[in-house]
């Protein structure tokens, strides 16, 4: 799993390769420590009236807020199912007797991630109730660490603020998709909730710690060491976290003058579930559970600029082939609306040909490709269809030139390209609009949003070539807040 990022003269989006830390496998002479997956054969269920039960016991226990959002938007038969019930505790005492350390622990896949040694894992599968053991990897601890950094713009901030008004840098990337009426209106993602799932997260810039608007963390969590901090820790690769804030600036940014992202004021849950170092098949599972928790922790929206690279073909992205795929199908089942990004692999005027990236394909994600603030279609942003032909990218946001935070001072500033600038941009974009809809399903949000996209709105249809979906949307009239012009 890798992010969509790419890198140009005034980027700053990079991926650190190569940097392989003690924490995530232990070499010596003597021993190698796997990471790896363990897949449970059952949910331990004996009778219906057990199952009945369990659910019922799901409903008093589980989030509230989660709970609301379910029976307002959950599109799966009753409010729970057995994807939901807790995994074995017999099982994981099994596995964690081996001596294995158990970590991220997935109700979705039934199964937990585990840290083992080559004995333990022989133990793990020969135990009653494992299906397998998948995806043990173990980085190659001599692989160079990249000494690139980032390519940081330092801005006269006297000359910048006041020139762009109250947003700042980010005046363009927001009124191109008529979030500055939105705002004006009302609607910045107030008592909204949205889950973020990348790298991890630097929340220390002034535009997250304004005393006046500071950063809402909901809840966080780290799936690859399977812990509470998301921010840098010993032992992290260096600017490992710099993509996810990246990617938080976009959205959550609220510093007037200097930036100000598209959900000023929504609270956010912050998912550590890539490694930035490599690309290995643990990385789906990982991301699968960072949808769970996100979900489970009441998340109205999710948002993730991750994609796969490596293991699958066009062929197969069919929208129920890849792991991460099939988790996003279930999170939108449960009424969340998901935005992903379409991929970096660019695009041409075939239509036979696709280079969207999974789980872009994702039956009711929305996927999001990159325009510059011209609203051309950035040359990077992927076209698709799917493989059952399927239009993606859904929309396009600003993805070139995208201002956002920097990790290189807490008030310093940076611009970043890909399409993982344009699907938070349009994901805290879309949080505004729920705000001002907040009975809406998530159909009727995307049919709003669909509807007021500039290529929809000229052709009556989507763009052929799969490469620009239904266009530029624009969320002030998709709001309904100026129906004169429907």
């Amino acid at each position: 799993m890798k992010l969509l990022t790419v890198l140009g003269p005034t980027l700053a989006l990079l991926v650190v390769a190569g940097f392989v830390t003690a924490r995530i496998a232990a070499h010596d002479q003597d021993r190698i420590v796997y990471d790896a997956w363990v897949e449970f054969t059952d949910k331990g269920i004996e009778s219906d009236e057990q199952r009945r039960q369990l659910l019922r016991e799901l409903e008093r226990e589980f989030d509230p807020r989660s709970l609301e959002r379910r029976r307002a938007r959950r599109t799966l038969p009753g409010l729970f199912d057995e994807h939901d019930l807790p995994v074995v505790p017999a099982y994981l005492e099994a596995v964690a007797a081996t001596g294995a350390e158990l970590m991220a622990v997935s109700r979705w896949l039934n199964g937990v991630a585990v840290r083992a040694t080559t004995d333990e894992i022989e133990q793990i599968e020969a135990l009653p109730g494992v299906r397998a053991v998948h995806d043990a990897h173990v980085p190659d601890p001599e692989g160079p660490f990249s000494d690139r950094r980032e390519a940081d713009h330092q801005i006269d901030r006297s000359r910048l603020a006041g020139s762009a008004g109250y947003y700042g840098r980010s005046s363009s990337q927001l009124s191109q998709l008529g979030l500055d009426r939105l705002h004006r209106a009302g609607f910045t993602g107030q008592g909204v909730i949205i889950g973020v799932i990348d790298t991890g997260f630097e929340i220390e810039h002034e535009v997250f710690t304004h005393p006046d608007h500071p950063l809402r963390v909901r809840a966080q969590w780290d799936f690859i060491f399977n812990d509470g901090v998301t921010s840098s820790e010993p032992g992290d690769p260096p600017f490992h976290n710099l993509h996810g804030t990246y990617v938080l600036g976009t959205m959550a940014a609220c510093l007037p003058g200097e930036l100000v992202g598209s959900a000023p004021e929504a609270e956010y849950i912050l998912c550590r579930a890539e490694y930035s170092a490599e690309e290995f098949s643990l990385e789906e599972r990982w991301f699968v559970a960072a949808l769970e928790f996100a979900e489970a922790h009441g998340a109205d929206l999710i948002t993730s600029s991750c994609v796969l690279y490596t293991g699958y073909e066009q062929d197969q992205l069919d929208g129920k082939t890849s792991i991460m795929a099939r988790g996003w199908t279930l999170a939108v089942g449960n009424g969340v609306i998901g935005l992903q990004g379409a991929g970096n692999w660019g695009h041409d005027d075939d239509p036979a040909t696709s280079t969207l990236m999974p789980p872009a394909d994702a039956f009711g994600v929305i996927a999001c490709g990159a325009v510059d603030t011209t609203g051309a279609a950035a040359p990077f942003s992927s076209d698709g269809p799917t493989a059952d032909g399927r239009s993606k990218p859904d929309v396009l946001a600003c993805g070139d030139f995208v201002w956002t935070v920097s990790l290189g001072a807490a008030d310093s500033y940076v611009t970043a390209a890909g399409t993982s600038m344009a699907t938070p941009i349009m994901a805290g974009g879309l949080a505004c609009l729920l705000q001002a809809n907040p009975d809406w399903t998530v159909a009727e949000l995307k049919d709003a949003l669909f509807q007021t996209g500039d290529y929809y709105r000229e052709h009556g249809r989507t763009d052929p070539l799969f490469v620009r979906g239904y266009g530029i949307p624009d969320l002030y009239l998709a709001a309904g807040l100026d129906r004169e012009r429907r």
